[in-house]
């Protein structure tokens, strides 16, 4: 067990299915007398098969002196939740109760059986998998608190052991079941690999082992670069506007200059179950114009000016309240962050400069005005200059970003005169745009209509 990390006198639990694998695993420690207690799964699955295997694990257990813990759990309903297969199902299940009895007891790792035939085999059922290069590693010897003390062991070794020391087992007559993966590769792939080439089973289970290597490499050069790359979202900032809740963004610059930008694009979609077509197509957004947008369910990649914003879209009523119009009939009031009221002192005082504030003479207006969210196809009469422009020209100009456009405002008069286009940035950074109608020109007048945006 020194090879696995685990230092003499360290609890360890045993992982034992009553298999010749498992049994022989126990059996080991055993004779080396490793401080271990024995843990063993029965997913009734296979009936009376079933039964005797615990009742085996538990006799060898108790004819031993070695604390057994049995636990059943239900894999057949495990795999009808997550609508995966049984295997998968069954592995989850009981790797995760693995782990709680490892923290209950105490122990510094749970041990398990896996030898050199069963590297190549889950090698080859990655590679069929089309799995991400860097999971064709195959297992390690220590993988955080699983150990494996028999991976270089061939299946051959294991069982002239266990006939050796006379050590009983039972065969899970499901392994030979073709309609498993595994069970697949074992019964028929590698027999032929090896009447084609005696030695392939070791030989891939060497390639699975360099390819363990090479991954913990790119993986440390990948991590740096994601953390280059990849920027969550700050959770003391209030991203509301975007409509939806920001994840992370992707820097450009960065991303275009590592030369892992792509891997670590795509692991990180990968991560979030994109599909591989979706993930090829969020990738042409880093030469996408301004806007473009990616989606896969409720995930959404929208490209920036610096960055790509990755968010959850939350489905929104056109109805809701962040879009409604607010029809200003009152001197006084609030609307959301709109605050307004009239004031008939210091009106020879000049116009503030603050963009979030606007002044205007209450009786040169056409009241009723309102408040809203701005359209295709809004102008504004901008003060000091000739003609119109476009709101959607102005917002461009001011380089607002794509996902707070949609919450850029307006102020509108009763003739349907644009008076102030208002828009502001990112929440938390204080970004703030605003021009004013030629339309809204101050005069000495007896009341002065003041509006404030709290930013």
């Amino acid at each position: 067990m020194g090879k696995c990390g685990v230092e003499d006198g360290e609890l360890v639990i045993a992982a034992c299915s009553g298999g010749v694998d498992s049994m022989c695993l126990v059996n080991a420690l055993l004779q080396g007398e490793a401080k271990f207690e024995v843990a063993h799964v029965n997913f009734k699955l296979r009936g009376e098969d079933s039964e005797a295997d615990s009742k085996l694990v538990r006799d060898w257990c108790d004819e031993n002196g070695v604390v057994c813990h049995v636990r059943h759990l239900p894999a057949d309903e495990e795999a009808k939740r997550k609508g995966d297969g049984i295997q998968d199902a069954a592995r989850r299940l009981r790797y995760g109760w693995f782990e709680d009895l490892r923290v209950e007891r105490g122990a510094t790792c749970v041990a398990v059986a896996h030898h050199i035939k069963d590297q190549t085999e889950t090698l080859l059922i990655q590679l069929l998998r089309g799995v991400d290069p860097s999971s064709l590693g195959g297992m390690s010897a220590r993988n955080g608190e699983v150990v494996r003390p028999f991976l270089s062991w061939s299946q051959e070794e294991v069982e002239e052991w266990v006939e050796l020391d006379k050590v009983p087992f039972r065969e899970d007559l499901s392994n030979q079941s073709p309609k498993y993966l595994r069970n697949r590769i074992r019964n028929e792939v590698l027999p032929l690999f090896e009447s084609i080439r005696p030695g392939s089973t070791n030989h891939i289970a060497e390639w699975a082992t360099r390819l363990r290597y090479q991954a913990d490499a790119v993986e440390n050069s990948m991590s740096d670069a994601y953390r280059d790359i990849v920027k969550y979202y700050d959770s003391g900032l209030d991203n509301s506007s975007n409509k939806g809740s920001e994840i992370c963004r992707i820097n450009l610059k960065a991303l275009g200059e590592s030369v892992w930008g792509n891997q670590v694009m795509d692991r990180l979609l990968a991560q979030r179950k994109w599909p591989l077509g979706s993930r090829e197509q969020a990738l042409l957004l880093t030469r996408a114009s301004i806007g473009a947008e990616v989606s896969f369910e409720d995930d959404s990649l929208v490209r920036e000016r610096e960055h790509l914003i990755l968010r959850k879209v939350e489905i929104e009523s056109e109805n809701s309240d962040d879009n409604a119009p607010c029809n200003i009939v009152n001197e006084k009031g609030t609307f959301q962050n709109l605050s307004w009221f009239c004031e008939i002192e210091n009106l020879d005082s000049p116009p503030p400069t603050d963009p979030s504030i606007l002044w205007l003479d209450f009786y040169a207006i056409e009241h009723p005005i309102t408040w809203r969210t701005w359209e295709n196809g809004d102008k504004l009469e901008p003060n000091g200059m000739e003609g119109t422009v476009n709101v959607s020209d102005l917002l461009t100009q001011w380089k607002v970003p794509h996902l707070s456009r949609s919450s850029a405002r307006v102020l509108q008069d009763a003739r349907g005169n644009i008076l102030w286009v208002f828009a502001e940035g990112e929440k938390g950074k204080g970004e703030v745009w605003s021009r004013i109608s030629r339309k809204t020109t101050l005069t000495n007048s007896a009341k002065r209509l003041i509006f404030e945006v709290k930013v």
